[in-house]
């Protein structure tokens, strides 16, 4: 059976699933229990506008904190899966579509600025085989984003990918791989443009030679994230699929440190490991 909720009174049970929303409100907002288990976390204060939040399967949690910011979003999710949504982001315009399968999870920290026309999907979702071994070859893999990170207009970000704190990835990107901290990614498929960055939230759009000259240098070293105190996104996916317990899943999210440097990720996060090369057939021996 489909249960719609459109508006919040009080933490309540629905069907088998269970609403949590303590001092939360919602506007122009719909979400769909069907399945059972569920579990939908609205920490105090969060506002819901323009938010559609589908639970299509068995055993998943949905935890959104309170954000400052407008963070209009689509999430449709199905069985033993986790959409965390930390505090203080934004979504500018358009939706941001979360799209959550085979018992996977994504992962948002706080303070991200996210554009419009933003997809994350942790599946392909189609099956692919080996032609020679008959073995699928395209598991789902979940998604994490860390703090502070910067996502561009139309971006669609592919399963198993993971972006350390403070990074950029440039519009129109097609993100497959791990994105290390301070760093840039663009393009299609996206790669590495330049490290050793940060980025801050005022717009240069209505700004003044004055501002300019202002903001022109930054001696803060806030949005610079290091290697100290770190929380790895490995951890997080571990104890997630550990934890079979929705309520437990949900009572780790809500102990979750809140270091600075926690989702730190390393410049050498997408480095591999190359075989040295043969040497040539006519120099061998040669020094």
């Amino acid at each position: 059976m489909d249960y719609w909720v459109k508006q919040l009174d009080t933490d309540i049970q629905i069907g088998d699933n269970e609403l949590i929303a303590p001092d939360a409100e919602m506007e122009n907002s719909s979400i769909l229990f069907r399945g059972t288990g569920n579990i939908l976390f609205l920490a105090p204060g969060v506002h819901l506008n323009d938010v559609v939040i589908k639970f299509l399967g068995n055993n998943s949690v949905v935890y959104i904190s309170k954000s400052k910011y407008q963070c209009t979003f689509q999430v449709n999710m199905f069985h033993d899966s986790v959409f965390y949504m930390g505090e203080n982001n934004s979504i500018n315009g358009k939706k941001a579509v979360f799209q959550l399968s085979e018992y996977k999870n994504i992962f948002i920290g706080d303070d991200n600025m996210l554009s419009y026309g933003l997809t994350l999907r942790v599946a392909d979702p189609h099956l692919i085989y080996s032609a020679s071994t008959k073995e699928r070859v395209n598991p789902s893999k979940s998604i994490y984003i860390g703090d502070h990170v910067w996502i561009g207009q139309n971006v669609n970000i592919l399963k198993g990918v993971r972006i350390g704190s403070g990074s950029i990835i440039a519009g129109e990107a097609l993100l497959t791989k791990t994105v290390p901290s301070n760093t840039t990614f663009g393009g299609n498929p996206a790669k590495k443009l330049k490290e050793g960055i940060f980025w801050m939230r005022p717009s240069v759009h209505a700004f003044t030679p004055a501002h300019t000259e202002k903001w022109q240098r930054h001696d803060g070293d806030e949005f610079i994230f290091t290697n100290q105190n770190t929380y790895s996104f490995t951890t997080i996916e571990k104890n997630l699929t550990q934890l079979a317990n929705p309520q437990d899943k949900l009572a780790f999210l809500q102990n979750l440190p809140k270091d600075k440097n926690r989702f730190f990720a390393d410049t050498d996060a997408n480095k591999i490991q190359r075989k040295p090369k043969k040497a040539h057939f006519f120099n061998r021996g040669k020094k």
